[in-house]
């Protein structure tokens, strides 16, 4: 990083960035004094199946340009 004029980061200020900002949380799956192991999108997905019992964009957009209501 340094020959690249970037900043480097050693354990601890990254522990406390990783402390201190929930967006750093949500991108770092694991981490350690030498490795830090990002979330990948498998880690973002939900599980196939599962549904937060909400509607699909469709259904909300039909239900938005419904004119009957008027």
């Amino acid at each position: 990083m340094a020959g690249m004029g970037n900043q480097q980061f050693d354990y601890d200020v990254f522990k406390a960035a990783y402390d201190m900002d929930q967006r750093i949380q949500g991108l770092v799956k694991d981490f350690d004094k030498n490795t830090i192991n990002l979330a990948s999108a498998s880690d973002f997905e939900s599980p196939q199946g599962a549904s937060d019992g909400g509607d699909s964009v469709s259904t909300m957009a039909k239900r938005a340009t419904d004119l009957s209501d008027l």
